[in-house]
């Protein structure tokens, strides 16, 4: 125990914080994926803007989803740059696909080092109409189909020994966010707040075998899934529908890229994750604050703006 008489040598206090800045990673290598295998579900939207990132940091990437024409596409595009991925047709609701999934990532690179589940859909039900297939739909895909392909992945990274990186992909929605004065998405909520009480339990478990698994929250984004099911949404509820979305979502900050989000996605599959567990970034474009507009300063006396 310090007492007040004891002079501290401050030098000596400097260089044991200089000395650990001798064996750190250079920032390039800790982006550097080379010869590490990825599995990601989903095709279009923020699962490829995930998967080009991964691949430009030089991970290996498998994905899956059940639209086999986007997969299709996605793969073309993605091997024209040069970079090593494959395509697998998905049913991310079927378990047997999620170990499908995995077991093709092994033996076509090897064990798996990061899954980023970011396959999902939703759409607007009013929660007293919501049918049975729709509640499940949502819920299969979004909860059950993350669960299952984080199973099998982490069952993968156990075999090979080498730890890995899991970031789940939750929404704003986990925390009742949806639609500004429509709602309407109550098995999205669900699904998504699902995901975050996932990752808290995963990550309590796989630590164990150096495992990291946290969580992203991504906002509104401008995508092809998000086109796909207001289309289909607003078939159902006409055009007085459409015209509140966009009277209420004005205010709504929006990703015109996924990339936004998948920036930080996959910083989260690199070793700046290595001291997290089970937590939880969000995306969002800073959707819970009202920002100021005005540079107020120039009404003060000797103000910035002044």
């Amino acid at each position: 125990m310090w007492r007040k008489e004891q002079k501290v040598d401050k030098e000596i206090l400097f260089y044991m914080s200089a000395d650990t800045l001798e064996d750190v990673k250079p920032i390039g290598d800790v982006f550097d994926l080379r010869g590490k295998v990825a599995v990601v579900t989903g095709t279009v939207g923020l699962a490829l803007s995930v998967i080009n990132r991964l691949a430009e940091c030089g991970a290996q990437v498998v994905f899956g989803s059940r639209t086999e024409e986007w997969g299709t596409l996605a793969e073309e595009t993605l091997k024209d740059k040069g970079y090593h991925v494959s395509y697998l047709k998905t049913d991310v609701r079927k378990v047997d696909d999620c170990y499908a999934l995995t077991g093709f990532a092994e033996k076509t690179y090897g064990t798996v080092d990061i899954v980023v589940p970011a396959a999902a859909t939703w759409g607007a039900r009013a929660f007293v109409d919501m049918k049975e297939e729709e509640w499940d739909d949502v819920i299969d895909t979004d909860l059950k189909g993350q669960y299952f392909t984080v199973q099998a992945a982490a069952r993968s990274m156990i075999r090979g020994g080498k730890g890995g990186k899991v970031v789940t992909i939750a929404s704003v929605a986990h925390r009742g966010d949806d639609m500004t004065k429509i709602a309407m998405m109550t098995n999205y909520n669900a699904a998504k707040a699902g995901v975050l009480g996932m990752t808290k339990g995963m990550a309590k478990e796989l630590k164990q075998y150096g495992i990291n698994v946290n969580c992203a929250a991504p906002g509104g984004m401008l995508t092809p899934g998000a086109m796909m099911n207001n289309l289909q949404s607003s078939a159902l509820y006409g055009a007085e529908w459409d015209d509140d979305v966009k009277t209420y979502g004005l205010g709504t900050p929006i990703a015109t890229t996924p990339d936004e989000v998948a920036l930080v996605v996959v910083a989260m599959c690199t070793d700046i994750s290595n001291y997290m567990y089970g937590q939880l970034i969000e995306a969002d474009g800073g959707s819970q604050f009202s920002f100021q507009e005005k540079p107020w300063s120039y009404t003060m006396e000797g103000g910035l703006h002044g």
